[in-house]
């Protein structure tokens, strides 16, 4: 009898430094993002329109957003709409970013969010930037976004996302505005 409860005790310790070393590391992860979150957001306070903190910022969400593990509650939701936020204004500082298109469009595409129009409108976007920068393996990655994206929002596919102009493109041409009335001629 004396060997089975000095075995209960071997678990119930077993147990409890497994449960301690687990909180340590949560703990650990948490006070980094919490800090990491914390320097991003003042850098963006400080100017708004940085474009590295807005795109960091955006990604870290993105990442806590996988790395959440709890099914039943909304935060990863939550992470993935602050990314996509952060990513967007990334995106509105700098259009031609590949990257930033990208992330953004893999944020859009994911099971939480299954925005398939703006994941494949994204992904298209930053294909054609890598294109034009002639980055090769950028191109390959939004490559293969596309091709799955195509198949999971099939529909949206259909739409003919060839036509999708870069920001800023100059292949986009406006006419021009027509003379305004009573305006004497200089």
């Amino acid at each position: 009898m004396s060997g089975n409860i000095k075995f209960r005790w071997f678990l119930i310790a077993l147990l409890l430094f497994t449960l301690f070393c687990s909180s340590c590391a949560w703990i650990k992860s948490n006070g980094h993002w919490s800090f990491k979150k914390r320097a991003l957001k003042s850098e963006i306070l400080k100017n708004p329109n940085d474009y590295d903190a807005n795109y960091d910022l955006g990604i870290a969400y993105v990442k806590r957003g996988e790395r959440f593990s709890i099914p039943s509650t909304n935060w990863k939701n939550v992470f993935f709409q602050s990314a996509i936020r952060y990513l967007e204004e990334a995106i509105r500082i700098r259009p031609k970013s590949a990257e930033a298109h990208l992330a953004l469009g893999e944020v859009l595409g994911n099971e939480e969010v299954n925005d398939g129009f703006g994941a494949i409108k994204h992904t298209v976007i930053a294909e054609k930037l890598f294109e034009r920068q002639n980055y090769v393996e950028g191109v390959a990655l939004a490559k293969a976004n596309r091709r799955i994206f195509s198949k999971k929002f099939f529909s949206f596919y259909l739409l003919g996302f060839s036509r999708i102009q870069i920001p800023g493109s100059s292949s986009v041409s406006f006419s021009p505005l027509p003379p305004e009335k009573n305006v004497p001629p200089s």
